[in-house]
């Protein structure tokens, strides 16, 4: 059988047994568990939030594999709502009142909602961790003062 992104469907059958809610996954037919797991693959690897390995070691496959069922998971439930959602943003919609959301900044150059974004949920940020390219990063440098005074001095008082 052919891989399907980092896993063969085997695989993915043996990763939903044991992961509770699998309902969802047990209700597709193996065509519709292939196009899933195809489409959740691409959505991760063209993903730019994350530097994914082109050249997967053994491990790395294992774990890019559990993200690509989670964020399989993800889209049997969620897809179609965020198509339609989407869909409207696409359109150009700022406000829709019904469902009270406003969908401020729909233009690339002003994407301050993340309309633009497409949805990963948590649990594949997490698995995928070692990948994540924006990580907060904290430096700190040794400063050389050219004064006389000590850092106590009270400098602002003239």
């Amino acid at each position: 059988m052919a891989d399907i992104g980092w896993l063969e469907l085997s695989a993915g059958n043996t990763y939903f047994v044991t992961r509770f809610g699998e309902t969802d996954w047990n209700a597709l037919n193996d065509d519709q568990k292939t196009a899933v797991l195809t489409t959740a693959y691409n959505r991760l690897r063209y993903c730019k939030e994350f530097d994914l390995p082109t050249s997967p070691s053994t491990a790395e496959k294992l774990i890019l594999a559990d993200a690509q069922c989670e964020m399989a998971k993800y889209m049997m439930i969620h897809l179609a709502d965020e198509d339609r959602r989407k869909g409207i943003q696409a359109q150009g919609v700022v406000n829709a009142g019904v469902v009270q959301e406003a969908y401020v900044g729909h233009l690339a150059s002003d994407d301050k909602m993340g309309l633009l974004k497409l949805p990963i949920p948590p649990i594949v940020y997490h698995i995928l961790d070692g990948w994540y390219k924006h990580k907060t990063v904290f430096g700190a440098v040794n400063l050389e003062r050219d004064e006389e005074e000590s850092v106590n001095t009270k400098v602002h008082d003239f």
